[in-house]
């Protein structure tokens, strides 16, 4: 039997609506599960501890890089599958899952003399079981994100994000420290992989064949390079800064990174998951491509400004009140908190083009800016790293990551006609909103920031600032633009 996705030359407005409503939705959940985690993970661990579960989380992080190298992507994107390849694909996640498996097992008892904790090999090793676990979801989830069924794609989402939250919760208040946020990982991929089979039960049989493989790994290889240096642009910093100044300094900027960058993190997520199979139906389509580019960033652009400004200008009070309790324990990640807001601004805008490199099939493209990003950021972290302070590491990482955009710039003028100039119209507004933000929030008086009610107050104000300035900007037009989606979408609903 043959699998097509809807392959149509243009995307419907409708369907990309509701596709973000309902990633939205999971997202949303999502958050306030993170939120409650990291708030808890925060309150009772030591920053040596955050540092100790940050540190083990990048080493499984990195041989994860090898558990899939894009299958999925390269099944999302195949114009038609049959059982044959959908077999060899499933067979080929299996081997290498198991090849990062034993990968991060060999790595496991050097780690322990990199960061010299005794907990740290063991740390790996249970959270290495995730890679086996995460083959239980595998093919569903790609055809679920073929097929753009994300109303669908809701229930393993929520349910993933659940059962971290309770497992994490749960045994960090039974005393289990770092312990607890590497077995909620584990517990969270297996929980998503069993509510993805029972959403949509695909029992694939083993098979290899190697002309399908190759066609897998033309696009993986690639792909995989790519990915593998972004997580070492994102990661370096964490492990330089683990060896050379200890666990209490990364437990530091390990907390500030992970606040710093959820947003963006969440946002590319989000739009990678919507806007690759959609942008796949119009791959060859070049002018679609670009209004939807456009219309993506504009969007982008508001919300990580909006959620990252009300924690930017309240980093002081967000660590002293909501993470420290009324301590002062995570005082020392505030510069570096604020650095990286403003970093997770500007990468969420970058990482747009993303979906459109890979909807294009372009991902060597990914691989010369990871190249680019890898090298500047290795000369900068050098730097920082000398002066043995964590607020330039993250400058350095900032930094870094901006060259990302001297190499995507021209594959956007060449393939979709997109300038500079067309990026600063669309996003151009949000300095005049970040400014206002930051302004209207210094006048409030710091008593506000005491109590969880003030902080909340506080972080509303700027937020409602900042979107009330952009949409004066731009004369509300990414309201204009979803509210073009809604009501159609409501009066189908009044149909029905």
């Amino acid at each position: 039997m043959l699998i097509r996705p809807p392959m149509s030359m243009t995307i419907s407005k409708a369907k990309t609506f509701r596709s973000l409503v309902y990633t939205s939705l999971t997202k949303g959940i999502t958050l306030l599960c993170w939120t409650l985690t990291g708030l808890v993970v925060a309150r009772n661990l030591s920053p040596s501890d955050y540092g100790v579960a940050g540190f083990a989380s990048v080493i499984i992080v990195f041989a994860g890089r090898f558990s899939e190298m894009g299958l999925g992507n390269a099944l999302i994107r195949r114009p038609a599958l049959n059982p044959n390849s959908l077999q060899t694909a499933f067979t080929l996640k299996i081997i290498l899952s198991v090849c990062a498996l034993v990968l991060a097992w060999l790595i496991a008892p050097f780690a322990r003399h990199l960061f010299n904790h005794p907990a740290t090999s063991n740390l790996i090793r249970i959270g290495a079981l995730s890679f086996l676990v995460s083959t239980v979801g595998f093919v569903p989830q790609a055809l679920l994100t073929r097929e753009m069924n994300y109303r669908a794609l809701m229930i393993p989402g929520v349910a993933s994000a659940v059962a971290q939250c309770i497992l994490a919760v749960t045994l960090v208040l039974h005393g289990w420290s770092y312990w607890a946020v590497i077995i909620a990982n584990v517990g969270a991929t297996l929980a998503g992989g069993v509510a993805t089979q029972l959403t949509k039960r695909t029992f694939v049989g083993l098979r290899f064949d190697w002309m399908e493989a190759r066609e897998y790994l033309r696009f993986c290889m690639p792909f995989f390079g790519a990915g593998l240096l972004f997580f070492l642009v994102f990661n370096l910093d964490n492990f330089l800064v683990g060896t050379s100044m200890g666990s209490v300094q990364l437990g530091y900027y390990a907390l500030a990174f992970t606040w710093g960058s959820f947003i963006c993190a969440l946002l590319q997520d989000t739009v990678n998951n919507v806007l690759l199979p959609a942008l796949a139906t119009i791959q060859h389509d070049p002018a679609a491509m670009r209004r939807w580019y456009l219309k993506t960033i504009d969007l982008v652009a508001l919300i990580a400004v909006v959620a990252n400004s009300a924690l930017l200008v309240n980093a002081h009070y967000f660590l002293m009140t909501f993470l420290g309790k009324g301590s002062s324990k995570w005082i020392p990640a505030e510069m570096s908190l604020k650095i990286l807001c403003v970093y997770g601004m500007v990468r969420a805008v970058i990482e747009v083009v993303g979906p459109c490199l890979m909807a294009r099939g372009e991902t060597k493209m990914l691989l010369r800016a990871s190249l680019s990003v890898g090298m500047a950021e290795i000369l900068l972290l050098l730097l920082a790293l000398r002066s043995g302070r964590i607020e330039m590491v993250a400058a350095a990482v900032f930094v870094a990551y901006a060259c990302a955009a001297a190499v995507f710039l021209p594959f956007l003028r060449r393939e979709l006609s997109i300038g500079i100039g067309d990026i600063v119209t669309q996003i151009w507004p949000v300095a005049p909103a970040l400014v206002m933000g930051i302004m209207v929030t210094s006048l409030l008086p710091a008593s506000l920031g005491s109590t969880m009610i003030g902080l909340a107050g506080r972080g509303l104000l700027t937020a409602s600032v900042v979107a009330l300035t952009h949409g004066l900007c731009t004369r509300f037009r990414c309201f204009h633009e979803a509210r073009g989606m809604i009501l159609p979408n409501l009066a189908r609903i009044r149909a029905m």
